[in-house]
């Protein structure tokens, strides 16, 4: 069925010689059932960032189920991978097997101070400032210790 949106002039004098005039019509809604359930009509307020929202909460379920149970989806397919490569690497840590990649990972291990990242000058004072504040803290700090060990109290009380 086709809804006319707008009445020419000649339709428009065929029904006021009818007697038929325009209308309007609308529905309230006062509840909502559902599975035999009552819901208020607020329930069918949903935005676009709502179905979003609901959409990603999907999303990431499929995703985590498919990981726990191993089924390879195009969501978790990035994370497959992702593990599936930290498995041969420990492998390749664990054994005499090498690849160029390993080889980096297995530097690191054997020379942990590889790990360490030297800092800019700026960012070693501003940190130098960070501990002398801290320990300034942790000094005026230690009299209100005291005086809540002159309380008497004991954990074995």
């Amino acid at each position: 069925m086709e809804l006319i949106k707008k009445v020419g002039s000649s339709e428009a004098a065929l029904l006021s010689r009818l007697g038929i005039r325009p209308f309007s019509y609308g529905l309230v809604v006062i509840s909502i059932y559902d599975n035999r359930s009552l819901f208020s009509p607020e329930v069918l307020d949903l935005t676009e960032d709502d179905l979003v929202e609901k959409f990603i909460m999907g999303v990431s379920m499929v995703t985590s189920l498919s990981l726990s149970i191993s089924f390879p989806t195009l969501a978790d397919a990035p994370q497959m991978f992702i593990n599936a490569y930290k498995n041969v690497l420990d492998v390749a840590v664990k054994t005499d097997y090498s690849f160029p990649q390993a080889d980096k990972d297995k530097g690191c291990l054997s020379d942990p101070s590889k790990f360490i990242v030297t800092a800019d000058p700026l960012a070693a004072a501003e940190s130098g400032v960070a501990h002398a504040a801290v320990a300034e803290v942790e000094k005026k700090e230690e009299p209100s210790k005291e005086s809540d060990d002159d309380m008497g109290f004991s954990l074995s009380d």
